[in-house]
């Protein structure tokens, strides 16, 4: 992610939003290797998901590159819109497989494992639809929550950037992450 923090990230995407598609081959080489490289840490080693992390990329990309009314704010809001379009392509991915009806995917993610530090990495046989669900009810009260679990879990940001991303103190976004888990274990775990 370092390339991408290098680069003035959130002016070149609202020129290339505003039409300017001679930048297209900066933005690409901006924002490629990070998506990449959070499609591999979520899906490379499930194996019921047969996607591809440079196929996850690709086609996260496609959609960013789709979003022709996004006001580009910040890295923050680019990294949160990311995130949730890398979920909806994992997401959409499965549902056109039909994989919630042949059972595939049935174990849980072990996020309260995770301490503060900890990235979130997706293990093997993640029940994504699952987890897809539970984030659609808690956004529903809490979107907030779904957005730093989106930044922590779905992008891989650590706490310091996630906290730079939604604008709040590190120590904001560990209780706020905190909370979030909590609640998505429960949730997961059948417990509330």
């Amino acid at each position: 992610m370092a390339e991408v923090a290098n680069v003035e990230l959130t002016a070149l995407l609202n020129r290339w939003r505003a039409g300017d598609r001679s930048i297209e081959p900066e933005v690409m080489d901006a924002i490629y290797p990070f998506l990449r490289a959070f499609a591999h840490r979520q899906i490379s080693g499930d194996r019921g998901l047969t996607l591809q992390p440079t196929e996850l990329a690709h086609e996260a990309y496609l959609r960013l590159a789709g979003q022709a009314v996004t006001d580009w704010q910040s890295r923050g809001h680019f990294f949160a819109i990311a995130a949730r379009i890398v979920r909806r392509v994992v997401i959409d991915y499965l549902r056109e497989r039909g994989a919630e009806k042949r059972g595939r995917n049935e174990l849980t993610v072990s996020i309260d494992l995770l301490d503060e530090g900890d990235l979130p990495i997706a293990e093997t046989g993640v029940d994504w639809l699952g987890i897809d669900a539970v984030l659609n009810e808690l956004e529903r009260v809490d979107a907030g929550s779904v957005r730093i679990i989106e930044l922590r879990y779905f992008a891989g940001l650590s706490i310091e950037e996630t906290a730079a991303a939604t604008g709040v103190s590190r120590a904001t976004l560990v209780r706020q992450w905190r909370t979030a888990r909590a609640w998505l274990h429960g949730r997961l775990e059948g417990k509330i």
